[in-house]
């Protein structure tokens, strides 16, 4: 099947309304096989001691450390709500106006 996707990346700060949103991963679970996060930060790592540390098995807390985006994420959304407010053919014929 042509459609089947192992993993799609969307920015939303390219709509409008998306300045300071954040970039939005839909991925395979299989895809993320290291136990190693890309980056460690807060709620990454669950256990540690002076010899050995264990970091999330849970992908998603695994690969997003720190502290979330909520504001940026709630305004992501808003921003998929503002698009789908107007059509594709609205868009189209903005876009010829405008180039």
């Amino acid at each position: 099947d042509s459609a089947y996707k192992d993993a799609i990346f969307i920015s939303p700060h390219k709509f409008i309304g998306g300045p300071q949103t954040p970039g939005i991963l839909v991925a395979k679970k299989w895809l993320f096989q290291n136990p190693v996060p890309h980056g460690a930060g807060g709620g990454t790592v669950v256990f540690v001691r002076r010899t050995a540390h264990t970091y999330s098995s849970n992908v998603e807390h695994r690969e997003e450390g720190g502290t979330p985006g909520i504001i940026e994420s709630i305004r992501a959304g808003l921003v998929f709500k503002l698009k789908m407010s107007f059509t594709p053919q609205f868009i189209m014929a903005r876009e010829r106006q405008l180039f």
